[in-house]
């Protein structure tokens, strides 16, 4: 499809791209004097009559985007009616087939978002806003019992507003699912492995100590632990990359996530301690996160010694790291499927 074609009423204002689309790509689109952000998914694609296969082929492409369509349906269903009040989630207005592909039309989020370097260099208060801004947008997400899935930073659009303020708003529930209810299939999991949780990295690599009950909304605390890092410090926390691809096999062959803070109260670190926990029982609900950071008490707030570090907590949890020099950055991985973990770095 390209720009000037209409595809149910929505008139495709410009070409399709894959930039950022992970496993879909995206344009806007206008429909009804109202522009949207219109997106197509690659994957799956329904048989048609005239497409090629066997009978017994095309009845099992047919059940795949069957179950695919009544997924995507239940999970907007659920945002949609539970989430409405409150919070900053971007809600899903239209999902359709047309011919063999799966489209879904969102609000049009007219937004530069700050990117992580400028984030981490806004006075320590604004920080801890942001972060209690996408904590209660979460929290509205979480008492539905849907995990999102695929938090990162470009699923969470950051900017200053006209009083000078922050607003965050949390975008892309393609790779959502009800709470101790994943994809049957492992492979089907997708996301952006770099913040993936070890109990997911576990389901994907079928590890049978982990089972489907296992991933539960816990799963994106750990993600969001690794973005506070991010809002926090400019980067992930450290790891040695030369032995593991993804902060979640560290945490999974036991090592420590390492955080360089020499400006950070240990209150705050203490938060993201118990949140990158790599038992997911022992990660606090995200509204409790919500109201530790709410109860900082940031005026009294003074620079931490590095002689003085946060005592490290479980092994394969969060340590603390004085400051030092810069570590190597571990960027996003991109909208992978999640059976490329087979591949990593044991």
């Amino acid at each position: 499809m390209f720009k000037g074609e209409i595809i149910k009423g929505y008139a495709i204002l410009q070409d399709f791209t894959t930039a950022g689309g992970g496993l879909s790509k995206w344009t806007f689109a206008r429909k009804n004097g109202r522009e949207y952000f219109f997106k197509e998914f690659l994957a799956p694609k329904y048989p048609t009559k005239d497409a090629p296969g066997s009978p017994e082929t095309k009845l099992r492409k047919r059940q795949a985007c069957e179950q695919f369509e009544q997924h995507q349906k239940s999970i907007i269903r659920q945002i949609n009616e539970k989430c409405s009040i409150g919070g900053n989630l971007v809600f899903t207005v239209d999902f359709f087939r047309n011919e063999s592909k799966y489209y879904k039309v969102t609000e049009k989020v007219d937004v530069a978002s700050l990117q992580i370097a400028e984030i981490a260099a806004l006075p320590l208060p604004t920080r801890v806003l942001i972060l209690k801004t996408i904590a209660h947008s979460l929290n509205i997400l979480h008492k539905a019992e849907v995990v999102h899935g695929d938090l990162k930073p470009d699923n969470i659009l950051i900017k200053q507003t006209k009083t000078g303020s922050y607003t965050a708003k949390l975008i892309d529930f393609d790779s959502s699912y009800f709470s101790s209810n994943p994809p049957e299939l492992s492979e089907d999991v997708v996301g952006d492995m770099v913040f993936y949780s070890p109990e997911l990295a576990g389901y994907i690599r079928q590890d049978k100590k982990i089972k489907a009950k296992d991933l539960t909304i816990k799963s994106d605390i750990f993600a969001l632990g690794l973005l506070f890092c991010q809002y926090l410090t400019g980067e992930l926390p450290y790891f040695d990359t030369n032995k593991y691809a993804y902060p979640c096999l560290a945490v999974l062959a036991k090592e420590n996530l390492l955080i360089k803070h020499p400006h950070l109260p240990a209150e705050l670190l203490h938060i993201i301690q118990t949140m990158l926990q790599a038992d997911y029982r022992l990660r606090p609900p995200v509204s409790e996160v919500f109201e530790q950071l709410k109860n900082l008490d940031l005026s009294a707030y003074e620079a931490k010694s590095p002689e003085n570090p946060l005592k490290a907590g479980l092994k394969g949890g969060l340590a603390i790291k004085p400051d030092e020099k810069e570590a190597d950055s571990n960027p996003s991985s991109g909208g992978l499927k999640g059976k490329g973990l087979n591949i990593l770095k044991k």
